[in-house]
């Protein structure tokens, strides 16, 4: 049926993300999945027992896959706060360049199943926390601030440049002046620079 040679359960995982992104949950069927995969319906309860569930491992799979980038990311990135930001930033909105439906599941799951969309957004923001925290010991962002607080910035902000370039925008892609943009904002915040003196 097909020369794809993931194993099956990649498979659906797959052809699972591509038709919730966009088709939506409610207009996902078992055997459209199946479908995409190149399988047989009936191989689908092998791995899933349903489709809530391969719509929850989806969702656990896109946190997965972004988590992973961005800790690849870090590795390779030097000691600064701002290279690190850009870093993350920079991996998500790649990452939604070439899965532009990503953040369209997510959403949805706030409705389909709100207790995975809160995971989602804890286990990110938990771990932008830990780095955040980090910083701040390192003397290189103001301790004053709740970690907690301004991951959840963090997350609010990719979530909606992205939204925006990555996938509103024909070609799909955050732009690096708008990634310049968002770490100057974040920088400094939004006081306009200071008179020049003369």
């Amino acid at each position: 049926m097909t020369t794809d040679e993931r194993p099956p359960a990649e498979r659906l995982l797959a052809a699972a993300e591509e038709l919730f992104g966009q088709r939506s949950y409610s207009r996902t069927t078992v055997a459209g999945i199946c479908a995409r995969a190149g399988m047989a319906t009936g191989s689908f309860y092998a791995y899933f027992g349903s489709k809530a569930e391969i719509f929850a491992a989806v969702v656990r799979a896109i946190n997965a896959d972004l988590r992973m980038a961005m800790r690849a990311a870090l590795e390779k990135a030097d000691d600064g706060q701002r290279t690190r930001e850009r870093e993350c930033f920079r991996v998500y909105f790649e990452m939604m360049s070439k899965r532009p439906w990503m953040d369209r599941i997510v959403r949805e799951s706030e409705f389909v199943a709100p207790g995975l969309f809160r995971e989602y957004y804890e286990h990110l923001a938990r771990g932008y926390a830990r780095g955040v925290r980090a910083a701040q010991i390192a003397g290189e962002v103001d301790a004053r601030y709740d970690p907690e607080v301004i991951a959840y910035a963090y997350t609010g902000i990719g979530n909606f440049v992205g939204m925006r370039w990555a996938d509103w925008t024909a070609g799909g892609h955050v732009p690096e002046d708008v990634l310049d943009d968002v770490l100057e904002l974040l920088a400094r915040g939004l006081a306009p620079p200071a008179a020049r003196p003369g």
